[in-house]
Order: C-alpha cells, then sequence, then structure tokens
C-alpha cells in the first residue's frame, strides 16, 4: 500500500511538472525607465512609469515602446525559462512534459528602459563583472572509478545525481565558482521505485569544489580543487544462511575540471572529471581515483551588472 501512494505521488507529479504547478498564465512585470513622466506601450496598452503590467508567459518576445513627448522607442523582452521550470533538473522527464509549455517562459522579474541605450532585444544574459548565478544541474550519466583499501578498486558506470553552486564574475567572462555535487550509479535514466531483492552493489560521491572559469564564445572552461567523500555498497542475501554486507568509504582531494556549451541562454550541457590522487581517510595514501560525468546545467541570474 505504501509503495502504491509513492507510486501514485511519482505519477501525479510526472503528469503536472514543476513550471505547470508553479507559475500561471500570466504575472506582474515591473518596468521602469531613465526618462522621468514617461509611459510605457504593452499590448497596445499604455502605461505611467514606473509600472506594474500583467503579461502573458509566452515563447515570443515581448514588444514595448517607451513614450515621451515625441519620443518613441521600441524593445523586445527576450523570452527566458522560469526558476520553477530549472527545478525539471531534478527530474528530467520533468523538462520534457514542460519544454513546450508557454508556462515555463518568464521575462525575468524588472525590466528597465534605458532611453541612451540602444534599442532592440533587452539583453537577459549575466556574465559582466560584480553578477551572480545560481547554478543547478544533473549528472545524468556517471562513471567512478574508487579504490578502498580492504576491497580494491571498484567501478562502474550508472545515472542521475544532482547539483547545485554559485558563481562569481569577479571580471567580465571570468568566474569564481563553489558547486556541491551528488552522483550515484542507478541503473536507469529515470527515477523509479522499485524492489532491489537479495542483492545491491553501488557506488556514489559527495563532492566540493572550487574552481576558476572562464568563457570563450558559446564554451566555459573551468579548473580547480575538489574534496570528495566516495561511497561503495555491497549487500548479497542470496544465501539467507550467509549473508554478506560491506560497505566501503574513503575521503580523497584532487583536481576539477570542466568543459560546458551554451545550448541556450541559460542551459548547458558539458562533461565533469573529477580526479583525486590523495586519500585522507580512512588512511592517508597517494592512489588514483576518478569521476567523470555527462552533465546538464541549468544558471540562474542572482544578481545582474
Amino acid at each position: 500500500m505504501r509503495r502504491f501512494i509513492l507510486l501514485l505521488i511519482i505519477f501525479t507529479f510526472t503528469l503536472s511538472s514543476c513550471a505547470t504547478i508553479f507559475n500561471n498564465e500570466t504575472y506582474n512585470l515591473k518596468i521602469s525607465s531613465n526618462e522621468k513622466d514617461a509611459k510605457v506601450k504593452v499590448y497596445d496598452t499604455i502605461y505611467e512609469l514606473p509600472a506594474k503590467v500583467k503579461v502573458r508567459r509566452s515563447k515570443e518576445d515581448l514588444e514595448l515602446t517607451l513614450i515621451k513627448d515625441t519620443l518613441n522607442l521600441d524593445y523586445k523582452a527576450k523570452a527566458i525559462n522560469s526558476s520553477a521550470f530549472y527545478f525539471n533538473t531534478l527530474y528530467p522527464p520533468f523538462y520534457i512534459l514542460d519544454w513546450k509549455k508557454n508556462k515555463r517562459f518568464s521575462y525575468g522579474k524588472h525590466l528597465y528602459l534605458n532611453s541612451n541605450a540602444p534599442t532592440g532585444i533587452l539583453s537577459m544574459e549575466n556574465k559582466n563583472k560584480g553578477s551572480i548565478n545560481l547554478a543547478l544541474s544533473t549528472p545524468y550519466v556517471n562513471s567512478f572509478r574508487f579504490d578502498f583499501d580492504k576491497y580494491g578498486i571498484k567501478s562502474n558506470t550508472g545515472f542521475l545525481g544532482v547539483s547545485a553552486g554559485l558563481e562569481y564574475f569577479y571580471k567580465d567572462n571570468h568566474y569564481i565558482g563553489v558547486k556541491a555535487i551528488a552522483a550515484m550509479d542507478f541503473f536507469l535514466p529515470i527515477v523509479v521505485v522499485y524492489d532491489p531483492g537479495d542483492f545491491v552493489e553501488s557506488l556514489s560521491t559527495i563532492s566540493f569544489e572550487l574552481t576558476n572559469n572562464f568563457i570563450k564564445n558559446r564554451f566555459s572552461f573551468g579548473y580547480g580543487l575538489n574534496y570528495s567523500i566516495n561511497h561503495w555498497n555491497y549487500y548479497d542475501a542470496t544465501d539467507t544462511d550467509n549473508v554478506i554486507s560491506i560497505q566501503g568509504n574513503n575521503r580523497s582531494i584532487g583536481l576539477s575540471t570542466d568543459i560546458y556549451f551554451k545550448l541556450k541562454k541559460t542551459a548547458y550541457v558539458g562533461i565533469i572529471y573529477r580526479p583525486t590522487f590523495f586519500t585522507v581517510s580512512p588512511q592517508t595514501d597517494f592512489k588514483y581515483e576518478h569521476f567523470i560525468s555527462l552533465d546538464f546545467a541549468f544558471k540562474i541570474p542572482l544578481r545582474r551588472k
């Protein structure tokens, strides 16, 4: 019964998905300008600035006109993915279900119309000095090679993980990143409830990293250090008279490297490589281990400059 209820909850959320649940079809968008006593035209309606305008979520650009006396300047706000849509990263089927829905989109919380700046598309891109991003990702396909003192080398490839971090731009196209990653070798590419049976063997890792990163065109490159907590679990109850349960753990220090390619304005795909060379627990030793992952990332601007 408990398993049926859990399956029902997962099925319900899968049908609805995050953007559908949390986003309304319309929302209030703040609009302001450097021009005093100016007005803005949106959807054939004119508002005095500053204003809160109810806008419809859509994949289409939002057209605006800044009006003052004889001044008429046309702008377009580009549709971007909303914050709710990014949480689909934690469960990829949600991402697929929300992909074609207008509720996934947003024009941001605040648009500033500067009469002295070029008109056209209002850029929402965030890569300027002083800007901060929230980075969420799914380490989706994961390959492990760990060396546990008493049990030797254990390796496998599987699916699923979560990651969260912050990016601070200390100059244009260069940023410092801090990130926490949890990844495992689940045997299916989606989250399901299942009975593991009498035999289980799994690998997982939790790592913390600090990297320096730079952007070149649509690519970003990062390098730095990581601290990893690695785990191996082995359980065999096929022989009820001789149940075997073993757990291996170690903690190690190594390098962090990654390369990402920008798919959309805030969506990225990349490869992360975490080699470690020095084990600090359960005993100190020099030995090679690694974690490699195909990662899908989304970056949410927290502060723009």
